[in-house]
Parts: structure tokens; C-alpha cells; sequence
């Protein structure tokens, strides 16, 4: 029987296409592979973006918020049913705020701006007032000083003459020594303000006996201003129904020169018959509750209650100075209300930055009455009253500066 043999070349060929096939199938079946790992990743990347938004649908926006903007048809129906803006901008790591929120918000802030807490403020606290326990001894004899102490009524003197259109007072007292000068110092003035001295006196020991109440409560009921003076502070900046301590209207009235919180004080310390009746055992050359009569500035004759003089005054803060210096708890509510006035004084060009002044302003602009009365730490402790009748403010400051330098020419020259 013949035996027929394979063709080699069919043989090849054949093995060829055997081969072919086996790859085909292969690059197939990867292809199949890969397609299925795709699809089984992004479903299970869609999965854990639902979940991601079940658990942190605040932060939904914020994590894709640093792609590039997105136009309205590319806005997929999930970022509409979150509040991120359509049109998000580039680089943006914060949610866009929802527009209805806040306004809400603005518009309560806005009305509570308007809102007055009528609920009284808690009462000024004071750190103690220091003052110097000692000072330069003079070095001039005590022949040379006196001689020098009535060079300087005549330099006051002097200088009041030559100012006809003004009316001035003048009065010093040396805390160490009990020196004193006066000119015109018992002439009747229009104290103002700075009758808060005398009744802030009486308030501090009314609370120290118990008598009155720091926290005492008063209430402003929207007063105009031609009942206080158009002078204050609390007038200027609350409406009708704050309440206030009295013992923050004794600051306001010292501090701000608030003619209408000082009237508070004097109403809840025993009125002014009460006041008077305590201080004028200090000193009581003219009665405020009593009608004077004198002639102003400009001549016409003034006749009326409410007035004092800087003989006064000027007792009035030595006294206030030998108590706190003696109990100073008493009263420390004056000489800190002092400490921290805003009002400003002439004397503080005469003695310097460095020196300690507390001072009482007084003012009344109807009657172009200005006073200012002081306890002054600086070559020497001293009370320094000035009151000064004018034309202006600004003009009385001057003449308050000037008398105020020829004391201080005096102390400096005795301590050279």
C-alpha cells in the first residue's frame, strides 16, 4: 500500500493560521477583560459618589469646585440638585452662599443695629490714683518766695485789668504748705459743670454710709435738650427708656461734662438742699440755693440761684483731695471719674504732659461762663480754680493757659 507524505509547505502554512487564530482569540479575550474592569470601576465609582453624597452633602461642590467652569449645558442634573452656582468660578474652595440666607442675615443685622439695649451698663470700675508722697524742698528762702508770691498776685492783677472785657477769678492753694492766693476769688460765678465737684462729694459719702445705692437705677425718658443744657452725652446718644446706674451718671457728669446726668445725681442725693446742706460745712461763701446778684462780662446785672465762686470750689477740691488721701475707697469714684475725664484742660500747657492733673470742667455757652478747677501733682501739689467770663471758649482757654503759667513760673522759680 503507497504511503502518501504531508506537503512541508502545507504543513507550514497550515501551523501559521493555527497560530494567528490562538492570538486573535487571546487579544479578544483581553480586550473583553479590560472592558469588564472598566465598566465594573465606574460603577463602582458612581456607587461611592452616592454614598459620599448621602454622608457629606455640605461638601458636595466644594471637592470638583477647582475644575474649570462649567457652561449651563454642561450642568449635570446632579449639581442642579445641589446650591452650587452653575457657573462656579475657576479655583473656588467655597460653596456659593444660598442668596435668600443671606439676606435674611444682612437685614438682622441692620435691625439690631438700631436696637437699644435698655438694660443699664455695669458701673465704672477706677484703678487707685497715685499720688507723689514727696517733693523737691524750695530752694529759696521763705523772704524770697513771699516776695515772690506777691509778685505774682500783681502779675494777675495786672493781667485781669488789662482784659476790661472779661471777668476773672482766680484762686491757689499749695497742698504742702497751705500757701494760698486769691484774686476775685468771692465773686459770685456761674459754676456749671463744675458743680459737680461739691455734689459728687456728697454722693461718695452717701454710698459710703450707706444711704444710696451705686447701682441706684435711673432712667432717661427722652428729655429734650433745653432741659439739659444741651450739654450731654447721654441726651446725644440713647433714646427715651435707657437706664442707666447713678453711679455711671457720677462718671458722665465728671468725666463728660453731662449737665443732664449730673442732674440725676443730685436728684437721687438728697436733692440740692441736701447737697448744700452737706457741703457748705466745707465751705459756703455763696449759697447756690440762694439768689446773688452781680454784674456779668459785659456789664449787665445778673441776679440768681445756682452760683458759687472759686474760693469755694477750690475748698471743695482740697477737701476732696485730704479724703482720698485718707480713705481713699470713699472716694475713689470722683477722683477716678477725674482720672479718666475726656474734657480737656488749659492748664495742661502751663504745667506739661508730665505732670498729674484731675481736673472739673465747667461751661455754660448762654452765659459765655467757663471755669476749670484742678488738683495738679508737679513741682509741688496745688489747687488751681480759673474762672473765666468771655466771648468765647476759646478765648477763656487762652487766658486759663496764661494765669495758669504765671503759677507754674512761680513754683519752677522756687525750685531752681
Amino acid at each position: 500500500m503507497r504511503r502518501y507524505d504531508p506537503n512541508p509547505t502545507f504543513l507550514t502554512k497550515a501551523s501559521g493560521i493555527k497560530q494567528k487564530r490562538h492570538t486573535r482569540a487571546l487579544i479578544a479575550l483581553a480586550i473583553i477583560a479590560a472592558l469588564s474592569l472598566i465598566t465594573a470601576f465606574v460603577m463602582w465609582e458612581a456607587h461611592m459618589q452616592s454614598v459620599y453624597k448621602e454622608k457629606f452633602p455640605e461638601m458636595v461642590g466644594a471637592a470638583t469646585a477647582t475644575h474649570t467652569k462649567k457652561t449651563s449645558e454642561e450642568t449635570t442634573e446632579e449639581s442642579s440638585e445641589t446650591t452650587t452656582s452653575e457657573t462656579t468660578a475657576e479655583t473656588t474652595t467655597i460653596p456659593v452662599p444660598v442668596l435668600p440666607t443671606y439676606a435674611q442675615t444682612e437685614e438682622t443685622e441692620e435691625t439690631e443695629a438700631t436696637e437699644q439695649n435698655n438694660d443699664p451698663d455695669p458701673l465704672p470700675s477706677y484703678e487707685p490714683v497715685v499720688f507723689s508722697s514727696s517733693h523737691p524742698v524750695q530752694s529759696v528762702s521763705h523772704e524770697d518766695r513771699d516776695m515772690m508770691l506777691e509778685a505774682l498776685q500783681q502779675n494777675i492783677i495786672s493781667y485781669t485789668n488789662a482784659n476790661p472785657d472779661t471777668r476773672i477769678s482766680f484762686r491757689y492753694i499749695n497742698l504742702a504748705s497751705n500757701e494760698t492766693l486769691g484774686v476775685n476769688d468771692l465773686t459770685p460765678i456761674l459754676p456749671a459743670g463744675a458743680w459737680s465737684l461739691p455734689t459728687g462729694i456728697s454722693y461718695c459719702e452717701l454710698v459710703s454710709d450707706g444711704t444710696l445705692s451705686a447701682t441706684e437705677p435711673v432712667t432717661f425718658y427722652g428729655d429734650p435738650p433745653e432741659a439739659w443744657g444741651y450739654n450731654s452725652y447721654i441726651g446725644t446718644n440713647y433714646q427715651a427708656g435707657k437706664i442707666f446706674y447713678v453711679g455711671t451718671c457720677l462718671e458722665y457728669s465728671v468725666a463728660r461734662n453731662d449737665t443732664l446726668a449730673l442732674q440725676y445725681v443730685m436728684s437721687r442725693s438728697g436733692s440740692l438742699e441736701g447737697i448744700w446742706d452737706r457741703v457748705s460745712g466745707i465751705s459756703g461763701y455763696i449759697n447756690y440755693n440762694n439768689d446773688v446778684t452781680y454784674q456779668d462780662y459785659t456789664g449787665t446785672t445778673m441776679r440768681g440761684a445756682g452760683r458759687s465762686c472759686v474760693f469755694d470750689l477750690a475748698a471743695y477740691m482740697e477737701y476732696l483731695y485730704r479724703g482720698y488721701i485718707n480713705n481713699y475707697e470713699t472716694y475713689l469714684p470722683m477722683i477716678g471719674a477725674m482720672n479718666v475725664s475726656e474734657m480737656p484742660t488749659p492748664f495742661r500747657s502751663a504745667f506739661g504732659e508730665e505732670a498729674l492733673i484731675l481736673h472739673i470742667s465747667g461751661r455754660n455757652e448762654e452765659s459765655h461762663s467757663y471755669t476749670d478747677v484742678a488738683i495738679i501733682d508737679a513741682e509741688e501739689p496745688i489747687i488751681l480754680a480759673i474762672s473765666v467770663e468771655c466771648s468765647s471758649y476759646d478765648r477763656a482757654s487762652v487766658i486759663m493757659a496764661d494765669l495758669a503759667g504765671y503759677l507754674h513760673n512761680f513754683l519752677a522759680n522756687c525750685h531752681q
